[in-house]
């Protein structure tokens, strides 16, 4: 590996530490300044594929799992549901 990559393969590998591997290649591309490809194929060649993250995270409730949110009218329907059998 040459020198350029080197010190690309040394801030991944900082990064992916500090950040205790909640980072993505393209995180680890703009912190760099490398393309994707690059941080792909050093983390390839380092077997620090299983060290981060592979997607970004999504807050969009239609891609969470079933028991994620229990919005309010779950609450009042529990609460009726107790009134209903006492």
């Amino acid at each position: 590996m040459n020198i350029r990559l080197e010190r690309i393969a040394y801030q991944i590998h900082w990064l992916i530490q500090t950040t205790g591997g909640d980072c993505t290649l393209s995180e680890m591309s703009r912190f760099t300044g490398a393309s994707v490809a690059v941080c792909r194929n050093i983390t390839r060649a380092r077997a620090w594929t299983g060290m981060y993250r592979k997607t970004a995270k999504s807050n969009s409730a239609s891609r969470c799992r079933a028991g994620d949110f229990v919005s309010p009218v779950d609450y009042s329907l529990a609460a009726l549901d107790l009134l209903v059998r006492e």
